[in-house]
């Protein structure tokens, strides 16, 4: 007697090979409870791994482009505190940040995993995504890697919920708490609230201030920027709206509570060693790294780095960050500062590898501290209709965005920064080949290299199906310089020994509102810029 009917009797032809509905359905369910079965059987045999040496390290240091000259580092800056020492509503406004079912789930979220499972399905470029709760974020960041492979989702997964049943939902929170990176060198709440509010967590009762720590969680490094960008600010203000928001849906606050909260204000930042160039130094390398990470998971990101463990080798070298300095700094002296043409004077200025697009040198301002806007990579102004004629044969205009350039809006004026600006020129020495400029070289754990960069090369020309200009330009070994019409913005860029080097200028009135012009200035902008460029130049070719 068979089990089961298959090819089936009473059919003939096609039919005898087709499945019944009764055959189909008995299997799917065996392959279903087998599948739970030996879900069941994994979550029971598998054993939770001890802390992860990562989350244990206690720095990450920054050195210049000889890997050994350090520029800063990053400690731990870590005070564990008791679930009781957590105030309701801080938990409740984590709650509502990262995972709103945390005390109904099991350690994952089904919902979470079947919208990952499908996302991983369909997409093509391999970044797996995980569908975390607290629980599986605890897991990886405590007790597994970064890794973006299946075998780790499996294995995060499983420990989840092992760590669910096991720990009361109260302790992992309180773990999950006393881990996380806040940035502003903080980990851990206890750590966070002082870095931000300047109390212990026990007094952090403001459900607003709550919120804005909670909103932090999602991207620390970003968001810790607020004060000196702002769409970083935007994106901030927006995530804790979000969390105030679901702490009404949650029924934790009123909507009429809600309706009065005021966006906090932190409290002044005062990082121990980032103070002078240091801090334009490592936020610049913390950005390269989360942006190489949004296009391979494989690339440790700021947050990763932060928790310590790393070496970050930099693309930076000391002798040109000193001589960006001393140029601006001699140059800067001899304007009077009682004269309002001299007054707020900014240069931004930016030297690219032509061959590679590694950053070698920069000059963003005069203190991280007290000027946390970098004026090299961020300052974008427009670049004077001469150095835009240049540009329109160094970049196609369907590429002007992928090259950091745009026009201002509501005009055919062209802005971009002097980093941009730089690493666009510099395609002229490298064949009209345009390499996208980074911060980072290499990356090392425990003495060995994890990751390394590669330049990034895009041929804007052949991409497009053009022909290099006709009009070919030689690396320009004149000086290359212009100003808008305003005289707002003045521009001056060299190329020497296959370094491009662009320099800008520009002032601001005293509300700090636009710009002015940069008319009457001692000694004259041109002359100013000209010489600061000049000097700069001097410096690095001895």
């Amino acid at each position: 007697m068979r089990l089961i009917d298959y090819p089936r009797r009473a059919k003939r032809g096609v039919r005898r090979w087709l499945p019944s509905w009764k055959l189909v359905l008995g299997t799917s369910a065996t392959l279903v409870a087998g599948m739970v079965a030996g879900f069941f059987v994994a979550v029971a045999t598998v054993q939770i791994p001890k802390p992860n040496e990562d989350a244990v390290q206690q720095a990450t240091i920054f050195t210049y482009a000889d890997g050994s000259t350090q520029i800063s580092h990053v400690g731990t800056n870590r005070r564990p505190v008791t679930f009781e020492q957590i105030p309701l509503v801080v938990r409740q406004a984590v709650l509502a940040a990262e995972d709103r079912t945390f005390y109904s789930d099991p350690g994952v979220s089904p919902m979470g995993l079947l919208r990952a499972l499908k996302n991983d399905l369909s997409s093509s470029g391999g970044n797996l995504q995980g569908g975390s709760t607290i629980t599986q974020q605890f897991v990886k960041n405590y007790y597994l890697t970064q890794q973006q492979t299946m075998a780790r989702k499996i294995n995060e997964i499983l420990v989840a919920v092992k760590l669910d049943q096991v720990e009361s939902k109260d302790q992992i929170l309180t773990d999950y708490l006393n881990t996380i990176f806040f940035a502003r060198g903080a980990y851990g709440i206890q750590s966070a609230s002082l870095a931000y509010f300047g109390v212990d967590i026990g007094q952090l009762t403001d459900p607003a201030k709550a919120a804005y720590i909670a909103a932090v969680i999602q991207s620390p490094y970003y968001y810790a920027t607020a004060d000196k960008d702002p769409k970083a600010l935007k994106a901030l203000q927006d995530r804790w709206k979000y969390v105030l928001d679901g702490m009404v849906a949650e029924h934790e606050i009123s909507a009429q509570q809600r309706a009065t909260m005021q966006f906090p204000t932190p409290v002044k930042y005062e990082p121990d060693d980032m103070g002078g160039m240091n801090g334009y130094l490592v936020d610049a390398a913390m950005q390269n790294l989360d942006r190489m990470h949004e296009k391979d998971p494989s690339v440790p990101d700021s947050n990763t780095v932060a928790r310590g463990g790393f070496t970050v080798v930099t693309t930076f070298r000391q002798d040109y960050m000193q001589a960006a300095k001393k140029s601006v700094d001699d140059r800067m002296s001899t304007l009077d500062p009682n004269r309002p043409q001299d007054q707020n004077v900014h240069i931004g200025m930016a030297s690219v590898d032509d061959k590679t697009g590694a950053v070698l040198g920069f000059y963003g301002g005069p203190d991280y501290l007290k000027q946390g806007f970098n004026d090299a990579f961020s300052a974008a102004g427009p670049v004077g209709d001469d150095i835009q004629q240049v540009l329109g044969n160094v970049v196609p205009a369907g590429h002007y965005q992928d090259a950091g350039f745009d026009f201002i809006p509501g005009t055919k004026a062209l802005a971009t920064t002097p980093l941009r600006a730089a690493a666009a020129m510099s395609s002229m020495s490298n064949g009209y080949q345009y390499n996208q400029p980074y911060e980072v070289s290499e990356i090392r754990q425990n003495g060995e290299v994890i990751w390394k960069a590669q330049p990034q090369p895009q041929d804007f020309w052949g991409d497009d199906g053009k022909i290099v200009p006709v009009r070919q330009y030689t690396p320009f070994k004149q000086q290359l310089k212009g100003a808008d019409i305003p005289k707002w913005w003045a521009w001056s860029m060299f190329d020497y020994d296959g370094v491009t080097t662009a320099a800008n200028m520009f002032a601001v009135p005293p509300d700090g509102k636009g710009n002015k012009a940069l008319l009457g200035m001692t000694g004259g902008y041109e002359s100013n810029l000209d010489n600061v460029l000049f000097r700069y130049i001097g410096a690095i070719r001895k």
